[in-house]
């Protein structure tokens, strides 16, 4: 892939962070303000969207900065431990947040938070499911799958419907002067609690499987490796492994080449092997390609041996 591509796709991780932060702030604060449980645990959920655009554009900046640099596997990157203290903090949120609702249910509700929350939740909706076509389209602009982000679990809608729900029905009872609707507010709460619980589980066990993750689906590898065994002057190849990024994949291998070429010949094979995995499999942001000789036994021999060999049948 080439780095305007790469940039693009950072560019386009880093806006998406960046919005998703906006809207947890947003959400928070006017969950404070209304008093609403439902629409802070919403907030929450929120923030754990925010701390995982935040984790995979953290890991697509580092690649991009140094995409070609070996990292010690026995060290988590940087953004790998980030995406675990975030993961920390979520889970203790979630809980924070489901206790805090339950006590509110058990002291008892005494008024709605107000149609302010209502409205910064359909606001909030609106806003998300914008940045998510944003996303795909700006990833289609630039070459990428369409589809790509359709697999991801969409947790943050139901969570927002579920804080719509709770809203709109404590609303619903004191229009209607039903108190006991109040405590569809609270109740709200405690089920999107379990979401953010559950986001936060999701998101440490992605960045772990990321982390250690560096070997391909047997059919995928296979499907790569005839890819760059097409390329001219790939004699072998040889460690193909994959990283996950968010929606992306970079591909990291070593090709065997002629050990008669030039250093330039084998940055060439290299550039054109990095060329046709990026151009023909989309998904594949990058493919970082390391160049080695190929043993000078089969099918290349050397000079020296030619002659002694021709000495010998004469």
């Amino acid at each position: 892939m080439s780095q305007s591509r790469f940039a693009g796709a950072e560019h386009g991780a880093g806006m998406s962070a960046l919005g998703l932060l906006g809207l947890s702030i947003l959400k928070g604060g006017a969950g404070w303000i209304t008093g609403s449980k439902a629409l802070l645990a919403d907030a929450c959920h929120s923030a754990a969207d925010t701390a995982a655009a935040t984790t995979a554009y953290l890991e697509m900046r580092r690649v991009g900065h140094a995409p070609r640099a070996h990292l010690d596997k026995r060290k988590l990157p940087p953004e790998a431990v980030a995406g675990i203290v975030f993961s920390a903090l979520l889970l203790v949120g979630g809980i924070e947040i489901a206790i805090s609702s339950l006590r509110r249910m058990i002291r008892g509700v005494e008024e709605a938070p107000g149609w302010s929350a209502v409205a910064v939740i359909i606001f909030g909706i609106v806003v998300r499911e914008g940045l998510v076509r944003y996303r795909r389209k700006y990833e289609s602009g630039l070459g990428m799958r369409a589809d790509s982000s359709r697999g991801e679990s969409r947790s943050d809608i139901f969570a927002s419907l579920t804080a719509l729900v709770g809203t709109v029905g404590a609303m619903t009872g004191d229009i209607f002067d039903v108190p006991s609707l109040y405590f569809l507010d609270p109740a709200a709460g405690i089920v999107i609690g379990v979401f953010v619980m559950k986001s936060g589980y999701q998101l440490v066990h992605g960045v772990i499987r990321s982390a250690d993750a560096d070997t391909l689906d047997e059919v995928d590898a296979q499907t790569l490796l005839e890819a760059v065994q097409r390329v001219d002057g790939v004699v072998a190849v040889d460690g193909l492994k994959a990283r996950e990024l968010g929606h992306y994949v970079i591909v990291d291998l070593t090709i065997r080449v002629n050990p008669r070429i030039t250093v330039f010949e084998g940055q060439d094979i290299a550039h054109r092997v990095r060329r046709q995995l990026t151009k023909r499999f989309l998904h594949i942001t990058d493919a970082n390609v390391h160049v080695q000789p190929f043993d000078p036994g089969y099918p290349y021999k050397s000079n020296h041996q030619e002659e002694e060999l021709g000495a010998f049948v004469q």
